[in-house]
């Protein structure tokens, strides 16, 4: 048995520290050398070290199997087995007890080969594609099962040509026993036939019990195409320009004949077209077309004849196009006709099946096969529909211009065009006896205004920009609606989904970011033990209980102005108690804010609030009624801090505002 194990490369920096002692030059400064005979004391100290590292990091995996005959479903004896990583041999010829082997010393998680054969030739070999199994420390164990061999056949076949009745000779059949899914070396194990020029057959062994498809080539002129169509026999077939052979270890001395590809014959056939709409009146104004590679094919109108006439090639099938026309304000639909010839069963008389689609006259019928076919068809109606789509938008972060693009021109009147926003309103039951809100509730409703845009075109009209008539509110949803567009081409007018556009203004108020402003609230209706707001709108006392509640980090709208924010929480106390908590939450990262926008209401916790907005609401918090922050969860449970009982949260924070300053540190706050 020959072993190949192969150890994983050494790092860069860990070569460098294995060969990093300093030659000392005996005629050197006393000084300098006890100097340098101390560093390469310290630098071979470091040296074992890291080949100690080294050597526990080394993983590697044990391989076990069976290897049983097909037939038998026992244990093979004679059994050798052979490892391969690629073209590198891992381990040769290792010999198995009653078919079971082992196989130290493997690299873990690596796409291997095992090749199991007999030493007396009793059984074929067969490749097993194979994973090793992940091994995070030291030595692991991988049982890949049962590995089947089976006994060789020796299989004789040949191939005759129909039309010359000779064996053709220029056949090279390749088929697989393998098992696994293959890698590159696939066909080192590939099973391939001779052919035998005095018998004018072809000799292959395989596998006796393990079915195996051959395939060949038979494009023999290298024209891409097949030289044969057709064979004699069940389990061979033909596949573009590849022959299959199916189960080919069960042949026995079989002929199998091949055909050559029917000829078919270029043929045309001469249509005359009656197009009529559903009052019987004859059409003109449409086109025929067929289409063949390179070639158009069109038809022609016989005003006398008051049809249209056309010659198409026919080889057993033809397809015929009529494109969408209008006549007289009337637009009609695309339609297709499709030839084809069938012979019958019962008189054996080819005929033409004639299906269209697209047309009010009967969509499927048959013709007799003749030279010159006569249709007539009935033009469908239809509601014309425009060409225009949506092409792409964009919006103007200085003064939220819209601009929007067509695939064609067109024109939009000023009333399709219009930007609306969401206007909040925040009434509670006891700001005025005279409003519909009940006390002991408050009512958060949104109403749609609208702002006047001055619209402007290029491009011909292919492309139109709106621009606010004045400034936009911050910290607002604001949306462009585009009714219809009228294309210039003269197809009808549409209206596209795609081109409306919904935006939010970043907060005018935003002011500078500052670490400072950041605010840690549980939103239990408490703040230093006392209660935020002692009754509701209807003057009944707040129930609330001042219950530890999931904490979260307030921020202020000013995070609008940053790249990035990294907050990583350390720690938390409680009372004394200090617990380790190590979180990372990337607030912004890249420009983009990764928490949610709220709207902070000052309200009981017996008070109900009724949202119809858009806005997301914030109650029971110690944010500034009516104001406008960011939160985002940190996901501890923790009580109010007060003077009897400390509750605070200890935090690294790192930022970039998109001016190009940063700041980091380390900060404690209390939760409120």
């Amino acid at each position: 048995m020959k072993l190949n194990k192969k150890l994983a490369p050494i790092p860069l920096f860990v070569s460098l520290a294995l060969t990093g002692c300093i030659e000392v030059d005996d005629d050197s400064n006393d000084g300098v050398v006890d100097a340098l005979n101390q560093q390469n004391a310290v630098l071979t100290e470091q040296n074992n070290l890291l080949a100690e590292q080294l050597e526990n990091s080394q993983t590697s995996v044990t391989l076990s199997g069976l290897v049983i005959g097909v037939d038998s479903e026992t244990p093979v004896d004679n059994v050798l087995v052979t490892v391969y990583q690629g073209e590198s041999v891992l381990a040769e010829n290792v010999e198995a007890d009653n078919g079971q082997f082992t196989i130290e010393g493997l690299p873990s998680s690596s796409d291997l080969t095992v090749v199991a054969s007999t030493s007396d030739g009793s059984y074929m070999s067969r490749a097993y594609f194979i994973t090793t199994a992940p091994v995070s420390t030291g030595e692991g164990f991988d049982d890949i099962g049962t590995l089947m061999l089976s006994e060789p056949v020796n299989v004789t076949f040949s191939v005759m040509d129909e039309s010359t009745g000779e064996a053709i000779s220029g056949l090279s059949f390749t088929g697989f026993s393998y098992s696994g899914v293959a890698t590159s070396n696939v066909f080192d194990f590939a099973h391939s036939t001779t052919f035998n020029e005095e018998t004018q057959q072809y000799d292959i062994t395989l596998p006796k019990d393990l079915a195996v498809t051959l395939r060949a080539d038979i494009d023999l002129d290298d024209d891409g195409a097949a030289d044969f169509a057709t064979a004699s026999l069940d389990f061979v077939s033909i596949v573009d320009d590849k022959m299959y052979i199916y189960n080919a270890n069960e042949l026995d001395a079989s002929e199998i004949t091949l055909g050559e590809p029917e000829v078919i014959v270029d043929e045309e056939k001469s249509l005359s077209i009656t197009l009529i709409d559903t009052q019987g009146n004859v059409l003109d104004e449409a086109a025929f077309i067929v289409e063949i590679e390179d070639e158009t094919i069109n038809s022609s109108f016989d005003s006398e004849a008051q049809v249209h006439e056309m010659t198409v090639p026919f080889n057993n099938y033809s397809d015929i196009e009529m494109p969408s026309f209008t006549s007289d304000d009337v637009t009609y639909s695309t339609g297709r006709i499709s030839l084809s010839r069938y012979t019958t069963s019962q008189t054996n008389e080819t005929r033409i099946s004639v299906n269209l689609s697209g047309y009010d006259s009967n969509s499927y019928y048959s013709i007799a096969d003749e030279e010159t076919l006569n249709l007539v068809l009935v033009a469908r109606e239809v509601v014309p529909s425009s060409t225009v789509e949506f092409i792409t938008s964009n919006l103007n972060s200085d003064d939220f211009a819209y601009s929007v693009f067509y695939s064609e021109a067109v024109s939009i009147d000023s009333e399709e065009v219009s930007l609306v926003y969401e206007d909040v309103t925040v009434t509670r039951g006891n700001d005025s006896a005279d409003d519909t809100v009940p006390a002991g509730y408050t009512y958060v409703r949104s109403t749609d205004r609208e702002v006047s845009v001055t619209a402007s075109q290029a491009l011909g009209g292919i492309k139109h920009t709106f621009t606010p008539d004045e400034a936009l509110q911050g910290n607002t949803s604001y949306r462009y609606e585009i009714g219809e567009v009228t294309p210039a081409s003269g197809t009808p007018a549409t209206e596209l989904y795609d081109d409306e556009y919904s935006f939010t203004t970043p907060a005018s108020d935003a002011g500078d970011f500052d670490i400072n402003s950041l605010v840690l609230d549980n939103f239990n209706y408490y703040t230093n033990g006392a209660v935020i707001v002692s009754e509701n709108t209807a003057g009944v006392a707040n129930p609330a209980y001042p219950y530890s509640r999931n904490v979260s980090v307030l921020l202020p709208t000013s995070i609008e102005s940053l790249n990035y924010l990294i907050l990583n929480t350390q720690s938390y106390s409680e009372n004394g108690s200090v617990y380790t908590r190590e979180r990372q939450y990337e607030i912004v990262r890249d420009g983009y804010v990764s928490a949610t926008p709220y709207l902070a209401l000052d309200a009981a916790e017996n008070e109900i609030v009724d949202n119809n907005s858009s806005e997301n609401i914030m109650l029971g918090t110690t944010a500034t009624d009516g104001s406008h922050v960011y939160r985002r969860s940190i996901n501890i449970y923790l009580e109010d801090n007060t003077a009897d009982y400390p509750v605070t949260v200890t935090f690294s924070y790192e930022y970039q505002t998109k001016e190009g300053e940063t700041g980091s540190g380390t900060m404690t706050l209390p939760v409120l």
